[in-house]
């Protein structure tokens, strides 16, 4: 039997799924990043917080140009980055009276 000859189709087809590879490589590593802040990380809690908010989002917009097919849709991957900060903030806005009021100390 014999192979068939790369077609010049097949050239995109590879780009697409090096790409796909290399988003999956950075998403490791910010992945290993993240572990290694929580276990490494002897600083300030809320340097911490912030770092860890910042690559969760790196994650969640590498995630949706690459594996939802929204790069070139710049609205979207704003309303995928930023949507979910809105929403903390009115979970915190809505909850933190309500939970310093609970945990007061007599």
């Amino acid at each position: 039997m014999t192979e068939a000859p790369e077609t010049v189709s097949d050239a995109p087809q590879q780009g697409v799924e090096r790409l796909y590879v290399i988003a999956w490589l950075v998403l490791i590593a910010i992945t290993a990043s993240e572990i290694g802040l929580v276990l490494g990380f002897h600083g300030s809690q809320a340097v911490r917080v912030t770092a860890l908010i910042v690559l969760a989002l790196m994650k969640a917009t590498l995630i949706g140009a690459y594996y939802m097919n929204l790069r070139f849709e710049r609205i979207a991957l704003v309303y995928i980055a930023v949507l979910p900060l809105l929403l903390l903030g009115l979970m915190l806005f809505a909850v933190v009276p309500d939970a310093a009021t609970l945990f007061r100390r007599p």
